[in-house]
């Protein structure tokens, strides 16, 4: 193995924290990782926990790749989006239960303030989901709780702050938040004035591969970095996702298929759907913009497969020392294109931020008859064909309002590591699939604004040249793709109709028993 020097990138996933070690050409030397179950509102997420969590896989980390921590260059980070931390004047992070009234007071905001939000930020502000949903829940439900915030950060900028005591964001996040405007680059003053929040709790923005900060004393005996490594700004999970799969030019076009799977095309200059159904977001490459249209939950459903019905498959693969997702993968390349007339409709979906969709749907088409079986392998193609038939769709909507033809998708995360998975996404989409080396693509996104930051590369452009490789392109097969094109429409028509079945009351019901769950 080369000397050093090498770049750390911590990754904050819904469903894991993780660590990963690369050398300076872009090579994964040592990564580890720790599966956890947190809510898809952070409000009563453990982030003590979580920290311990990301200092073990920091030091295990480090120890797998057997370098010394001097050797580390920089650490920079990347997270899911849409969750926040909020600090009081100590760095304490202010917790508090979640409630209806959480998604009320953001159905306010959005009904008074979304168009001109929508406008400034490229974000419709989802009730429940998004900055403002919080802060004005806690504004007037919790106000001695508002009162103490001193700092909202996203997780990822949450994770540079406790590497190295400095509060701060960056352009791909903070448009996350929906207070901050994509065009001008600053916050939204004007709007966060009239909701009534303290503009001093809005951090101080940074360009991605800027130096933040240098690793405290206190964090490096915690995680085993070497204090006074240097802390570079990274970036959200499919922004970094889309540097490490080499989407940085205009055009480029790439699915990050995690937990989430957004699709996200490289702009020159911000585009904004009318319709208010997709997102207009700061790329983490300074001076690019992008339009994303998103999947849905698309990793989530599979591990959910993988954890209630396959626990044979699980068994053997600890036995054999094979991954469970590789013997699901063996099961899928059993069953026929279109899962012997299986369709899921679960969790992926077409993205509409207006209309607030819920994540229910189901099989349709089972049949429990010899002939024409179904069994667990076709529920497992039909949910990664559900997956993809979400992707044709959101790139159907990305090409109608960019007004630009995506002539072949970069597929990274974790998914891309299947390469059924890649197989069935390039025959549904009628269009090359490409796989960069580094599946993970995101964390390999956070190394290289490390390496800017740390000074081994001059630009976050002339890092991806140098280190992000495309390995692998896989094209579709027509006839495969004309049997899709039928199974596409089916499955078009099943996913509208399960989103009639979702009335408000059914959707009022979810929320009331989530927030009973979670409390």
């Amino acid at each position: 193995m080369d000397k050093g020097p090498y770049l750390a990138a911590l990754d904050v996933g819904s469903g894991i924290g993780r660590c990963f070690i690369f050398d300076s050409k872009g090579q994964e030397v040592s990564s580890a990782s720790k599966e956890w179950t947190r809510a898809w509102i952070g409000t009563n997420w453990d982030a003590k926990v979580a920290w311990q969590a990301l200092c073990a896989v920091t030091r295990e980390a480090i120890r797998r790749a057997k370098v010394s921590s001097d050797e580390i260059a920089g650490i920079s980070s990347t997270s899911l989006r849409e969750q926040y931390i909020l600090l009081d004047k100590e760095g304490e992070e202010l917790r508090f239960p979640p409630e209806v009234d959480l998604f009320v007071e953001g159905g306010s905001v959005a009904a008074q303030y979304g168009e001109r939000i929508y406008l400034a930020s490229g974000h419709w502000p989802i009730q429940g989901l998004m900055a403002p949903s919080w802060l004005s829940y806690l504004k007037k439900m919790k106000p001695d709780i508002f009162h103490r915030i001193e700092t909202i950060l996203n997780i990822n900028d949450w994770v540079l702050f406790k590497l190295s005591s400095e509060r701060a964001s960056e352009p791909a996040g903070a448009c996350e938040t929906c207070l901050f405007d994509v065009t001008k680059l600053k916050w939204s003053t004007e709007i966060i004035s009239e909701l009534g929040y303290p503009e001093h709790i809005f951090p101080k923005i940074f360009k991605n591969g800027q130096i933040l900060g240098e690793v405290t004393q206190e964090a490096a005996d915690e995680t085993g970095l070497k204090g006074g490594t240097p802390v570079i700004v990274g970036g959200p999970d499919a922004q970094c996702g889309l540097i490490g799969s080499a989407a940085v030019r205009e055009g480029d076009t790439a699915a990050v298929a995690g937990t989430t799977t957004p699709i996200q095309m490289v702009l020159s200059k911000p585009i904004f759907d009318e319709g208010w159904r997709t997102w207009t977001c700061c790329h983490a490459v300074p001076g690019k913009w992008i339009l994303e249209s998103n999947a849905g939950t698309t990793g989530w459903i599979y591990r959910w497969l993988r954890d209630e019905f396959m626990e044979t498959e699980a068994s053997v693969s600890k036995a054999i020392g094979v991954d469970v997702y590789e013997l699901m993968d063996r099961e899928v390349e059993c069953a026929p294109i279109g899962a012997n007339k299986l369709f899921a409709s679960l969790g992926s979906m077409i993205m509409n931020t207006r209309a607030n969709p819920v994540p229910i749907g189901g099989f349709f088409g089972i049949i429990p008859i010899t002939g024409r079986k179904t069994g667990k392998r076709e529920m497992a193609r039909a949910i990664i064909e559900n997956t993809c038939y979400a992707v044709r769709g959101n790139c159907e909507q990305i090409k109608e309002i960019s007004k630009m033809k995506i002539k072949e998708l970069r597929f990274c995360g974790g998914s891309a590591k299947s390469r059924i998975w890649a197989k069935i996404q390039s025959e549904i989409l009628g269009i090359p699939v490409l796989v960069p080396k580094v599946k993970e693509a995101t964390p390999l996104g956070a190394a290289i604004c490390a390496g800017v930051g740390a000074g081994i590369y001059k630009s976050i452009e002339e890092a991806v040249d140098k280190v992000v490789r495309l390995e692998t392109k896989i094209e579709p097969d027509p006839d495969n793709h004309e049997k899709y094109n039928v199974f596409y429409e089916r499955w078009l028509g099943i996913y509208r109709k399960f989103g009639e079945l979702v009335e408000t009351d059914d959707i009022m019901e979810l929320t009331n028993s989530f927030m009973k769950h979670e409390s």
